[in-house]
């Protein structure tokens, strides 16, 4: 290091580091086995795609037009807003911010532990539905497979009635509910967010028991597979991340 008050390194020293380096046999097979790993974790997401489609495709079938009773979001679902401290957040609690909620999808795969939150999030439970409220446009909605704790910016969403489930995430994930919320955005200091208060008026058609019935045997199978898919892409990206320095140095020892 040089410098006498602010330390610091010159490009030059930097270029005659020596990194130690595996065979290149070594190389390659270290090669074929993150290959190996990714391509599962690649594959895990094409069927999450696929999945996700095919739910889409179903609650536009049976829900695409007029039939139903009509209702209102209010009948259908409701928010739950419990604040959570900081300090009674135990670290391994997963949080989940708006950076972790993928664009266009309904699962939520991605999350962090809560170690590091600073602030007060909101408590969800495994099942509940998250909205993210901040320009609703960038469409993140997904249900949580995990308990945990969520960004204030999203909205805490519950079915009124479990065997809603379904119903309520392909609703509130749909484009025309993104596009109304987009709509009727509430300007706030920083960034225009959804207002909730306005959407609970949004106008659904209620299905009759039997057509939800008929729904759910569809959905609910989809749903599980999703959460299988999600905790397997997990484990390998995990895997995959701890097993690559440990190969590294044990090759290069």
């Amino acid at each position: 290091m040089l410098g006498a008050a602010v330390q610091y390194i010159k490009l030059g020293m930097i270029k005659e580091f020596e990194i130690p380096l595996p065979p290149l046999s070594v190389q390659r097979r270290l090669a074929d086995i993150f290959s190996a790993y990714d391509d599962l974790i690649e594959n895990n997401r094409r069927r999450l795609a696929i999945l996700e489609e095919t739910a889409r495709l179903a609650y536009r079938k049976w829900f695409g037009g007029e039939e139903g009773r009509k209702a209102t979001l209010e009948e259908i679902c409701h928010d739950v807003r419990r604040g959570v401290s900081p300090d009674a957040v135990a670290p391994e609690t997963p949080y989940i911010g708006l950076e972790h909620m993928p664009r266009r999808s309904i699962s939520l795969c991605e999350w962090e532990s809560a170690q590091k939150v600073a602030s007060t999030k909101l408590a969800f439970e495994a099942g509940d539905i998250l909205f993210g409220k901040i320009r609703p446009c960038f469409h993140k909605v997904g249900i949580a497979f995990v308990d945990g704790v969520a960004s204030s910016d999203a909205i805490v969403i519950k079915p009124n009635r479990p065997e809603l489930l379904a119903y309520v995430l392909m609703t509130v994930s749909s484009d025309a509910f993104v596009a109304a919320a987009s709509q009727g955005m509430k300007e706030g200091s920083k960034m225009p967010r959804a207002d909730w208060k306005q959407l609970l008026q949004y106008p659904v058609s209620l299905p009759d028991d039997e057509t939800l019935s008929r729904f759910n045997n569809v959905l609910t199978p989809i749903l599980a597979q999703l959460k299988t898919l999600c905790f397997s892409t997990r484990t390998l990206t995990v895997s995959r991340d701890m097993l690559l320095p440990r190969l590294f140095t044990h090759q290069t020892n």
